[in-house]
């Protein structure tokens, strides 16, 4: 697969979704949160990573277009490539059939049900390892910290 299919599958499953897009980036927001989401092309391999940020509202008053890299909660979309869960797609490898069931797997898991910065409070807690990618602003103020 090139670059260009994989990003015109990803970008209408997204945008099928009710992302809006703007420049290079997916955006759904709600009344205290934004979530974006965005391409990064490996340097070393034919490879791309789907990134996705939370951003809260009453955290970035001033960010009118956040990027993925300005979530306060961030993570990467995953695909099951030869018997493993990774989180880089690898464009010689993959299919447009293993990528739209692989962003629709991730889609349910990281956005269908954040609406809220309290649904993202749940999803944190139900996904410990995401803490990690979680700014300290943002944990103190869901009182994860």
């Amino acid at each position: 697969m090139d670059s260009k299919i994989f990003k015109k599958t990803v970008a209408n499953f997204l945008i099928g979704k009710g992302f809006s897009k703007k420049g290079s980036y997916y955006y759904l927001f709600f009344k205290d949160l934004a979530i974006v989401v965005g391409f990064q092309k490996s340097n070393f391999s034919n490879d791309y990573y789907i990134n996705i940020g939370y951003v809260i509202s009453e955290l970035n008053s001033n960010l009118l277009t956040p990027r993925d890299v300005d979530g306060d909660v961030r993570a990467r979309f995953s695909v099951e490539l030869e018997g493993k869960k990774v989180d880089s797609f690898n464009l010689d490898k993959l299919t447009v059939d293993m990528l739209i069931n692989a962003i629709d797997e991730n889609i349910k898991h990281y956005v269908l049900e954040i609406t809220s910065i309290e649904k993202l409070k749940l999803l944190l807690q139900e996904n410990s390892i995401m803490l990690y990618q979680t700014k300290l602003a943002a944990k103190q103020l869901l009182k994860l910290e």
